[in-house]
């Protein structure tokens, strides 16, 4: 074989990897943007049993609302906020995912417009930066940890 085709194999077998990539890229973007769109609208319908079904048994949060002397919030918790407030929906945009097979980190900015003095004191449109970390287990994917922030503000 010339040294022309083989360079022309190698190039096609590259160029269908990268392609190979970038749709599985798009397939894992797409499969958690609908289940963090689930999660986000079980959370503003108050749908428990769906919410019981996407968290994880030792999910964890950390972020907005955390403290130094309480910074991370344990699934029972978490569950008994979700019911007591009212939420809004959320928008979900999804920035980067890390598709590991039977486990995913997913950093996502979720958008909704909250009241005064819920959030924040004045309320408003707000963005959360937030990570979530997924596990695949039983063939159905559940939320294991969240890391949610406020991006900073404008200066």
């Amino acid at each position: 074989m010339s040294k022309k085709v083989i360079a022309c194999v190698v190039f096609i077998t590259v160029a269908l990897m990268c392609t190979a990539s970038a749709d599985a890229q798009r397939s894992a973007e797409s499969q958690f943007l609908e289940l963090e769109q689930g999660w986000m609208g079980a959370l503003a319908k108050k749908d428990m049993a769906k919410l019981e079904t996407i968290l994880a048994p030792e999910f964890t949060i950390v972020g907005a609302g955390s403290t130094a002397n309480e910074m991370v919030g344990d699934r029972a918790n978490w569950l008994k906020f979700a019911v007591r407030f009212s939420w809004p929906r959320h928008e979900v945009k999804i920035i980067k995912v890390h598709n590991f097979e039977r486990m995913a980190v997913v950093h996502c900015i979720l958008t909704a417009e909250f009241p005064p003095q819920s959030i924040t004191a004045k309320g408003g449109l707000i963005n959360f930066l937030v990570t979530d970390t997924w596990v695949k287990r039983e063939g159905r994917w559940q939320v294991l940890s969240r890391h949610a922030s406020l991006p900073a503000e404008k200066r």
